[in-house]
């Protein structure tokens, strides 16, 4: 069983594991502020930053298909009804499923993704239920 257990003094989280050992989740190597190695000095890899509308896309996907699925009790105005406001959130997926990492997109694609992304910067503050 996983169980969480507070934080030591370091700021890592210790779990059990189903094995019940302790393993240290987010444990990193000592920091060397003299080294040149990015992971040693940042939170994040590397390739994550270079591509960071890549990992943002990932993370936000699959959160706007659970909020379509949501039984919502109301729409942004501009909508006819829920139905409506559904097709929006559904452009607003298919843009972020076009640029998720290691997905070549292609230039026919591109007005999708805009499409999708200026409705998602429009109704960012009516994502909600």
């Amino acid at each position: 069983m996983i169980q969480p257990l507070p934080q030591n003094g370091r700021g890592i989280l210790y779990i059990c594991n189903v094995n019940n050992k302790i393993s240290n989740m987010g444990k990193r190597k000592k920091r060397d502020e003299n080294s040149d190695n990015w992971s040693y000095k940042n939170d994040f890899p590397i390739s994550e930053v270079w591509g960071t509308y890549h990992y943002i896309a990932r993370d936000i996907m699959p959160r706007l298909k659970a909020f379509k699925a949501l039984d919502k009790h109301g729409h942004p105005q501009g909508f006819k009804d829920i139905a409506d406001w559904n097709k929006a959130i559904q452009k607003m997926i298919d843009a972020f499923e076009l640029v998720q990492p290691n997905k070549v997109v292609y230039s026919d694609d591109y007005p999708t993704i805009y499409e999708g992304l200026d409705l998602f910067s429009k109704y960012f503050l009516n994502l909600w239920d």
